[in-house]
């Protein structure tokens, strides 16, 4: 199961949205917007959305089957021989 976990999952646009959200979040943390618990709460969501965002991969979305990639990106991927977690 751990082998899944870590396939490619994500398609261009939901990494896209990860990133420009996880940056977004990580400017509020780090330029004080947001102090205390809160805080650290948003500056560790921030860098799990960036970190997903980087790998292509996202644990929840395996555990829950979820495979936001097209069907030219998976074929893409094939091509070069990067494993996707098949819908």
């Amino acid at each position: 199961m751990s082998k899944k976990l870590f396939q490619r999952n994500l398609g261009r646009t939901d990494r896209i949205i990860r990133l420009i959200i996880g940056v977004l979040a990580l400017g509020a943390w780090y330029f004080g917007a947001v102090a205390g618990t809160i805080a650290i709460v948003i500056g560790v969501a921030a860098i799990m959305l960036i970190g997903t965002s980087a790998a292509a991969s996202c644990p929840l979305n395996s555990v829950a089957n979820i495979n936001t990639m097209s069907q030219k990106e998976r074929e893409e991927n094939d091509a070069k021989g990067i494993s996707n977690q098949k819908k």
